[in-house]
């Protein structure tokens, strides 16, 4: 039903909402009762900005959501170097953009933080991680890289988007040389991020924690970090964590890819678990940490965990990548599911081949798979955003039981699928999280008039949610 047809029928919802008849939408659709048809913008003004793109995204106790990652601007002086600045942005529980919230004139609800280590224009700041704290501030956490020393950096903003000066210096806290892709708080406050070290010109997976003040924790690893090398032979070669989860007693689990050699060279599947000091858990496979393949490739392609979640006991389900060659000289970037035990071996009853891995058949035709967010339901079922390149593109989400299989009541058979760029150039979803009633929110861009790169956001439908009479009718707002 449209947005005319509920104007014009106001009369009529309220005589029937009158009656105990319950009226549900199907689950893992688009919301009508979000934006337009259940998408919502915020549009560049091609002056302040021209792209704006979230790679975080969290809900809002009073239903806003706030989305965070870069907006970039076009400098005909020069036009092919980037202009990205850390960018958070707000929207009103309804998809409107938040009016009273953000600093860039004529773009509202977008949040522009100043220039986080010294740039003369070009240059990289790029939020990729963000937690809300219980006294609803927020720590945003990224890479700020190009034209200068690589360094991370972790920011701290009240609810309103203003820097918190008691946190490192001046609310900003620069980790040099690391990029940072990844951010949790503990039971105790201390924000633990994770991402890659420079060590050598070598990229090391590394984890570091910091205490509520944004100073470095020195009671975990080393000066307040630790280097994962993934390698019992103590090779220098390349690894990276994309992802995190806390285990109980602030343990963390951490995922990535790590470099294998080889007749080709690639990555293999990586995790590892720490205990709350820093140290490597020996309970999880012998050594605290797992470099792995699925049984059927030949350890020499690409394999990456994209996000995982923690399971009871500290294990984990993931939802990542692998490479597939079909023997002609054509290769693809597929999805896969994974399930890791207790003791960090494959959960052989996770998915339904007996070896841990549910590949998921998922936007026919595409040539590259990446899951970009990955979330938990309160009924357990998990569901993860997936960026891809093919002939099409569209916002791509799927759900799935916490035994690895789709799970055929959301969207089209699991999967949902939504253009986000009706006739225009391009839609790809680069954030997720749940809303306050826990319908499925997912964030991105797109291209709907070229050259301006929008900040989309996408809601779903949930099932037991009365959609149709909602915005007053069923009392949630």
């Amino acid at each position: 039903m449209s947005f005319s047809r509920l104007s014009h029928t106001g009369a009529l919802l309220l005589f029937a909402s009158l009656f105990t008849i319950p009226a549900r939408a199907a689950d893992g659709l688009p919301d009508p009762t979000f934006g337009l048809g259940g998408a919502a913008y915020i549009t560049p003004d091609d002056v302040e900005a021209r792209e704006l793109r979230p790679y975080a995204a969290l809900a809002l106790p009073d239903g806003k959501i706030l989305v965070a990652g870069e907006r970039n601007k076009f400098i005909p002086s020069s036009p092919f170097d980037p202009h990205m600045r850390a960018m958070l942005a707000r929207f009103d529980a309804d998809g409107t953009p938040d009016a009273g919230f953000g600093n860039i004139p004529g773009i509202p609800g977008v949040l522009v933080l100043p220039d986080l280590v010294p740039l003369t224009g070009a240059g990289m700041q790029i939020i990729e991680a963000m937690v809300r704290l219980g006294d609803g501030s927020i720590i945003v956490a990224g890479t700020a890289s190009a034209f200068g020393p690589l360094r991370g950096f972790l920011v701290k903003l009240d609810a309103e988007g203003t820097m918190d000066t008691t946190f490192g210096t001046d609310g900003i806290q620069l980790i040099p040389d690391v990029y940072v892709h990844t951010l949790a708080v503990d039971s105790q406050g201390r924000l633990v991020i994770a991402g890659e070290k420079a060590i050598s010109a070598v990229a090391h997976s590394y984890v570091a924690r910091f205490d509520a003040t944004g100073a470095p924790d020195l009671t975990f690893g080393t000066d307040g970090g630790v280097v994962i090398d993934w390698d019992a032979a103590g090779e220098s070669r390349g690894g990276y964590l994309s992802t995190l989860g806390l285990t109980e007693g602030d343990g963390i689990l951490v995922g990535g890819g790590y470099e294998v050699y080889g007749a080709g060279m690639g990555s293999d599947f990586a995790i590892a678990r720490l205990d709350a000091t820093g140290a490597f858990d020996t309970a999880f496979a012998g050594t605290g940490w797992r470099v792995f393949h699925r049984p059927d490739d030949s350890g020499q392609i690409i394999d990456s965990i994209d996000r995982l979640l923690p399971t009871a006991g500290g294990g984990a389900v993931f939802v990542g990548h692998y490479q597939v060659d079909d023997g002609q000289g054509n290769t693809s970037i597929e999805t896969v599911l994974g399930g890791i035990g207790v003791d960090g071996a494959m959960d052989t009853a996770f998915g339904t081949g007996g070896d841990g891995f549910q590949p998921v058949a998922i936007a026919p035709g595409a040539f590259t798979r990446y899951a970009t967010g990955f979330v938990r339901q309160s009924d357990g079922k998990l569901v993860a955003s997936i960026s891809y390149v093919g002939p099409e593109s569209s916002f791509l989400a799927f759900r799935f039981t916490p035994d690895g299989l789709l799970d055929a009541s959301f969207g089209d058979a699991g999967i949902a699928s939504v253009d986000m760029a009706p006739g225009g150039v391009f839609s790809d979803p680069s954030a997720l999280t749940l809303d306050a009633l826990g319908r499925v929110v997912v964030a991105g861009m797109a291209e709907r008039t070229s050259p301006l790169y929008e900040l989309a956001l996408l809601r779903l439908t949930s099932d037991g949610a009365d959609r149709i009479f909602a915005n007053g009718f069923d009392g949630t707002r």
